[in-house]
């Protein structure tokens, strides 16, 4: 047998055919050993990640607790004193920095056991809120399950004016309203102007100062005609007002509120 055409296959196909291809082999390997290592680094990150946010939310969560404690000790200790001064504080804490069921609850023990005016004060203040939380019931209830053409007459608007602005806001809103109507809204429902309450104001998902116009976010085209339209008549009464529209979260549709609270 002749080994030199064999040995040269060897040494020039076959050898370097299999070092390319144990290269290749090599390379591939490298790559996918390279994207499982990326992989696993992004899987612990995300791991630290989420493990980072409970720990912020647990702390959070812990922290709202302690200050719900110290608040509720402030209105117990305020009453055990039957103290006034104390209770107004205790009061104004409890309109300011708390929310949900607690709130309720703690104006509630304020309306049952402050002084006469404590009392007065809060009671009033529980059926202010109960009130504005009827009227936006009604707006979560409210079948708008038609989608309307774009005219104002189709949607329905709440004018809110704030307590705190006084006399001048209301007017204000009533020429919006007036407005309005004037170029045809009548709402699916209603075109109002509303009290907005000192003690809604301060809860959280209000804080509303300056102007304002609520929207949800398929509703940018009527939000910015309603901004036009009240810029114009405020300026035209002598109030300039820019509004600025913000987003909001509850599921309203075809139903939007302004706020005026210079």
């Amino acid at each position: 047998m002749n080994w030199k055409p064999f040995s040269a296959f060897l040494q020039n196909v076959f050898i370097p055919l299999i070092t390319v291809t144990i290269a290749a082999m090599v390379a591939i390997l490298n790559f996918s050993v390279s994207n499982l290592d990326r992989e696993l680094k992004e899987q612990v990150a995300a791991v630290d990640i989420a493990i980072k946010e409970a720990r912020d939310e647990r702390e959070r969560i812990n922290a709202e607790r302690e200050f719900n404690f110290k608040i509720y000790d402030l209105v117990q200790l305020s009453l055990e004193e039957k103290n006034e001064r104390k209770q107004e504080v205790a009061k104004q804490f409890v309109l300011v920095m708390v929310d949900g069921e607690l709130r309720s609850r703690l104006l509630g023990v304020l309306e049952a056991g402050g002084t006469p005016m404590i009392k007065q004060e809060t009671a009033k203040i529980i059926a202010k809120e109960k009130e504005f939380q009827i009227e936006e019931d009604s707006n979560l209830r409210t079948d708008r399950s038609v989608k309307p053409t774009f005219d104002w007459e189709d949607w329905d608007y709440d004018i809110f004016w704030c307590t705190t602005s006084g006399a001048s806001a209301k007017e204000q809103a009533e020429f919006i309203k007036q407005q309005l109507e004037m170029e045809g809204a009548k709402g699916r429902v209603r075109v109002r102007v509303r009290e907005l309450f000192s003690s809604v104001n301060a809860r959280s998902g209000y804080k509303i100062s300056g102007y304002a116009i609520r929207r949800s976010e398929n509703e940018i085209v009527q939000a910015n005609a309603l901004e036009t339209l009240a810029e114009n008549v405020l300026l035209e009464k002598g109030y300039p007002a820019v509004f600025k529209q913000q987003l909001t979260s509850q599921k309203t549709r075809w139903y939007i509120s302004a706020f005026v609270c210079p």
